[in-house]
């Protein structure tokens, strides 16, 4: 009897560890998509707006454990409607997100650039007379 739980141990062991990294690896990809959608469906709420539909291209990248992007195409969006857009947008998204602002109609020259929107409170400053 003893013999027979002591097999049956080791071969749930066994199982344990030849099932365990799937397990975990597919745990992480969930996680990764949940992370994704979420970004996704945060960007696409401040979007769904009668002036900007059609207008502007969103893409979401996140990181398994890194920092998440948002690209955004605003192409044929006027500069006004970009930068309406990327305070709503910047303002809803956690402070680790990076957002990706892909050319503005109206610029001279189409360009790609990054905004990083820091969220942290001003220090203050003494200083001795």
């Amino acid at each position: 009897m003893v013999e027979l739980i002591v097999s049956l141990g080791r071969l749930s062991i066994g199982f344990l560890c030849l099932l365990g990294p799937v397990v975990v690896l597919f745990l992480l990809l969930h996680i990764h998509k949940q992370r994704k959608n979420v970004l996704l469906t945060s960007v696409l709420r401040e979007l769904n707006r009668p002036d900007l539909r059609g207008l502007v291209r969103v893409s979401a990248q996140s990181g398994l454990f890194g920092a998440d992007t948002v690209e955004l195409g605003l192409r044929h969006c006027l500069r006004d409607q970009a930068w309406g857009t990327i305070e709503k947008i910047s303002a809803q998204l956690a402070e680790h997100v990076r957002i990706e602002v892909n050319g503005i109609a109206d610029c001279r020259a189409r360009s790609t650039w990054e905004l990083r929107v820091m969220r942290t409170r001003p220090s203050v400053s003494c200083c001795p007379l």
